[in-house]
């Protein structure tokens, strides 16, 4: 039997509308999630304009979770799913690392944190995309972005 492909075997779902794919809190799974989100921009055929935005908002949320989420040197899963519907595009990111909200808690740790490099990419999310939820649900970080967009 041949080996799946990295998109193969990461794949949950797929819907032309709504895909997600799992991969590992490893910084060098950056490149898969790029892959995978360049894939759903053309299949969905959304605005070019759109994707150097998504592409920026999915590094700096994937590496903060990688970088805080988990200060054990363990393989963790990270999920992403995307959806699109009505000129907007949904990334959701779900993770079992700390309880960490990036929305009250990053300038509550940077703060208390003199030396922190971080702090920026909060803003940066914020900037790039419409609207931000977070919610804790079990031992759960789920973590909602919108962006919307014109054609």
């Amino acid at each position: 039997m041949p080996e799946k492909t990295i998109s193969e075997k990461n794949m949950l779902k797929k819907e032309p509308h709504h895909q997600s794919i799992t991969v590992q809190n490893q910084p060098a799974e950056t490149e898969t999630l790029f892959q995978f989100l360049l894939k759903f921009i053309t299949e969905n055929r959304l605005p070019d304009n759109t994707q150097n935005d998504l592409r920026l908002v999915i590094e700096e949320t994937f590496i903060n979770i990688v970088r805080y989420g988990y200060p054990d040197s363990q393989s963790h899963e990270i999920e992403v799913k995307l959806c699109h519907s009505d000129n907007r595009i949904e990334l959701t990111f779900i993770d079992t690392g700390k309880a960490f909200n990036p929305l009250t808690d990053a300038e509550k740790f940077n703060a208390h944190n003199e030396h922190s490099e971080g702090g920026m990419g909060i803003h940066l999310i914020k900037s790039l995309t419409d609207n931000q939820t977070y919610k804790r649900t079990k031992q759960t970080n789920v973590f909602i972005l919108t962006k919307h967009y014109t054609n």
